[in-house]
């Protein structure tokens, strides 16, 4: 018995990690999911469609739709998005699908394991990554 709760004290670190890295990959991927939905949308209705980041609220929105990050999952910094409404960074897509600029999202586990949502101006390619853009200075 006591051989079986020292295992479980063992185990239960390695299990929370383990937890924090498939949830913050499935927050990034949930939010790669929602920019490229509102790219597509943009395309698709030939209006302008915009996602608000929350980062003092851990959510983001789009379309009147609200998402909350998992617990333990963080933004890093405000995004790097050009563009603020309010007192909230925005990515923009207009109506051909264009970028209003690009921006990298910077998000963070309570580990301090950290995943990049990238928005390529040029290409409105939108990727998840767990290093930073090649464009990004050592040491950020």
């Amino acid at each position: 018995m006591a051989l079986a709760a020292i295992l479980l004290c063992l185990a239960v670190p390695v299990l929370d990690r383990t937890e924090q890295a498939w949830l913050l990959k499935a927050d990034a991927d949930r939010m790669a999911s929602v920019l490229r939905g509102a790219r597509q949308e943009a395309i698709y209705s030939s209006q302008t469609q915009r996602v608000f980041f929350f980062p003092d609220s851990n959510c983001y929105s789009s379309a009147g739709s609200t998402q909350y990050l998992n617990k333990g999952i963080r933004y890093i910094g405000r995004t790097t998005f050009n563009t603020v409404i309010g007192t909230a960074p925005v990515c923009t897509f207009y109506a051909t699908g264009a970028p209003g600029s690009g921006g990298t999202i910077t998000l963070s586990n309570k580990y301090n394991k950290r995943i990049y949502i990238i928005l390529n101006p040029a290409a409105a390619r939108i990727r998840v990554d767990d290093k930073p853009p090649a464009s990004w200075e050592q040491g950020v």
